[in-house]
């Protein structure tokens, strides 16, 4: 169980996975920092997490525009607010093949995907790094370690994330920053989906144990493990 006085920050967290994790971090007695680009949505998942007995505080930031994340980073200086966790949720889930997808549609997924998560654990970094005990929780997706030809903009941001973690981890890891990556399949109710509930346990334990690579399922990690040490398959499977 979290001590209360934790802080996650939570990007896209007005909807779908961003916002039942902030419940379920809420419900853990986290307090939370919720970012997404809808107001009127993310006062109503802080109202709803702060129900839990821990306070929830909703700010509006697109994760494409550097200054709304130096607003972002101003605010919680300002505020005294120093994050615990960083959980990098939010994403561009923009599924096309490639000669299918527009110029805008492959900048908005990139910086989504990839320039605004690095920014904003930029802007956070000194910050994660006083205490010494920071985490940033980077959400890749199975698509990152095998790209997916009907999705090809999106398994290239995601192998972007994977090879970022990677990278801050030796960066940061000395300065007491914690990085891990999140290799996430589908989550849900349909067949063959990950239930929400089993991706939370998994996530909690990984936090525990301060874990650098998270997969859900035991037949994933050894399936993009495989494919990691035997490139060759991934055109074969």
């Amino acid at each position: 169980m979290a001590d209360s006085s934790r802080i996650v920050l939570i990007t896209g967290a007005s909807r779908g996975l961003g916002e039942r994790l902030a419940l379920h971090f809420a419900q853990k007695g986290y307090d939370l920092i919720l970012t997404a680009r809808s107001e009127e949505k993310l006062k109503s998942v802080a109202e709803a997490a702060s129900a839990f007995g821990v306070r929830a505080v909703a700010i509006p930031v697109d994760l494409r525009s550097p200054s709304s994340l130096r607003d972002l980073a101003n605010r919680l200086a300002g505020e005294r607010i120093e994050v615990d966790i960083l959980l990098h949720n939010a994403a561009d889930v923009t599924s096309k093949p490639f000669l299918e997808t527009e110029l805008e549609e492959i900048d908005s997924l990139v910086r989504t995907n990839v320039i605004g998560m690095l920014q904003l654990t930029r802007l956070l970094a000194p910050s994660l790094a006083r205490h010494r005990k920071g985490i940033v929780i980077m959400i890749s997706s199975l698509a990152g370690y095998k790209t997916n030809p009907s999705q090809t903009v999106y398994s290239i941001s995601k192998a972007a994330v994977n090879a970022a973690a990677d990278a801050l981890a030796a960066e940061l890891g000395p300065q007491g920053i914690h990085v891990m990556k999140v290799a996430l399949p589908t989550i849900g109710e349909s067949p063959g989906a990950v239930p929400f509930e089993q991706y939370t346990r998994r996530l909690d334990r990984a936090i525990a144990r301060r874990e650098s690579e998270v997969f859900l399922t035991f037949s994933s990690a050894w399936l993009m493990r495989l494919y990691r040490a035997f490139p060759s398959l991934k055109r074969l499977l």
